[in-house]
């Protein structure tokens, strides 16, 4: 029953304008869109969908009083693969079922989480070209102009999880949906990928005092150039950034974090690490840190690392 990959995810939202005024701004596609919810796509097929906070269909969420994630989806291969989870998982937890086969059901931290066919579309996604020394791969062509950003798929989520209970909610992920474990840093946090995915994450769980919470949602686009084109449109439209952009030290990629109306903050990220089942797991006894550099900005104070990844 391999996981493939985040499918989709469900918001509850309380402003559903800025809510989607935010992931235009993003540079997602709008499938659907009314003033009672919305619907965007990434060129990778997943999903996010925005519903108003006060919709009773919407699953629970340990911090659901507010605006946040209410529901991640993984997607899994086939319909036997659900059938898998479902016998698995209905062992010690209920589990529901939806009229298109999708599965539904909670995590050992509260939150809900479902699971659905994976329906991927294909990417056309070229590396950027780059001129180095001899070697000109950008030849006779200038950089006279650069894109808006557009993110091309969904890599990843972050979620807080109490220290109570954190070792029981990681093995659920790892032993009982086939996680592979990345990078570890003892009493802090877990990042972990699916079974079919080569992302060096995509899902990290970090461990904090109080209660579970959800953290990010990152989205992957081209290159470096696309980051600060993204970042720089997203503050000219009035969006806070909750850090600068910067390079993490774990997982390696390229980043920047602006805050979300809908709950938590999105991430445009590049260049991330790829693992496969060759790699050997990293268990780090103190945090190697959030950055191996981040650019300061004159126009805004400093601000100390988001505490997902600190």
């Amino acid at each position: 029953m391999p996981i493939t990959r985040v499918e989709s995810l469900v918001y509850g939202v309380t402003d559903m304008a800025a809510g989607i005024r935010y992931y235009e701004n993003w540079g997602l596609e709008a499938v659907e869109r009314s003033d009672s919810g919305a619907v965007f796509r990434t060129p990778a097929g997943q999903t996010i969908s925005l519903r108003p906070i006060d919709d009773a269909t919407l699953p629970t969420a340990p911090d659901g009083e507010q605006s946040t994630l209410r529901q991640t989806v993984w997607g899994v291969e086939s319909a036997d693969d659900l059938a898998a989870l479902a016998a698995e998982l209905s062992t010690d937890r209920e589990v529901t079922s939806a009229t298109d086969g999708s599965l539904s059901t909670v995590d050992e931290s509260g939150f809900s989480i479902g699971f659905a066919v994976s329906q991927p579309a294909t990417v056309e996604a070229a590396p950027p070209l780059v001129n180095l020394n001899e070697n000109a791969q950008r030849l006779n062509e200038t950089v006279a102009s650069l894109p808006q950003a557009r993110p091309l798929r969904l890599g990843h989520v972050v979620f807080y999880i109490s220290h109570d209970g954190a070792d029981r909610a990681v093995s659920f992920y790892l032993d009982r949906l086939g996680f592979r474990l990345s990078d570890s840093t003892i009493g802090r946090g877990d990042f972990m990928r699916c079974a079919g995915s080569r992302d060096h994450h995509n899902l990290f769980l970090l461990r904090r005092d109080g209660s579970a919470g959800f953290n990010h949602a990152a989205f992957e686009v081209r290159d470096f150039d696309e980051i600060m084109m993204g970042g720089a449109c997203m503050k000219s439209h009035g969006w806070q950034p909750d850090t600068t952009p910067g390079r993490h030290i774990l997982g390696s990629n390229l980043y920047w974090y602006f805050r979300n109306p809908s709950g938590g903050n999105t991430e445009y990220f590049a260049d991330m690490d790829c693992m496969d089942d060759d790699w050997e797991p990293r268990i780090w006894e103190k945090s190697p840190g959030f950055a191996l550099w981040s650019i300061d900005d004159p126009d805004q104070p400093p601000a100390p690392p988001p505490a997902s990844l600190s």
